[in-house]
């Protein structure tokens, strides 16, 4: 599997790391699987590590994944978004996402640095 997720309940957080070649198959099932883990609740922060992700999406499979994220937000909505990137490619394509699926983060950054991201959704607390 190319997309990995730990929840971190008592830090409110969920980490997600992608790694090689990632599908959008995968991130859609990334999703499913998400809301039918039983730790998931809405609210929780998210550390988005693609830093290993080399995949980079269409628009129009970046509005499919954004629709997915915001179709139901009763069920998916989380609190803050951290999003770790490396390369200008995928910064700039995680920056559509976010355009796209705003709506269903309360704040969202994007970081080239893994300890500025930790350190940004830090500074506030874990998400209420």
């Amino acid at each position: 599997m190319t997309i990995q997720y730990q929840i971190d309940r008592s830090m409110r957080r969920i980490t997600t790391r992608a790694f090689a070649e990632v599908t959008i198959e995968e991130v859609l099932e990334h999703f499913d699987e998400l809301l039918a883990d039983p730790s998931y609740e809405p609210g929780l922060d998210v550390l988005l590590d693609l830093v290993d992700c080399k995949t980079l999406l269409g628009i129009d499979q970046l509005r499919s994944v954004a629709g997915r994220v915001t179709a139901d937000l009763s069920s998916l909505r989380f609190g803050r978004l951290a999003i770790v990137v490396v390369s200008d490619a995928l910064f700039g394509m995680v920056r559509m996402f976010h355009t796209f699926s705003e709506a269903a983060f309360s704040d969202a950054q994007i970081f080239r640095d893994h300890d500025q991201a930790l350190q940004w959704l830090g500074e506030f607390g874990p998400a209420a």
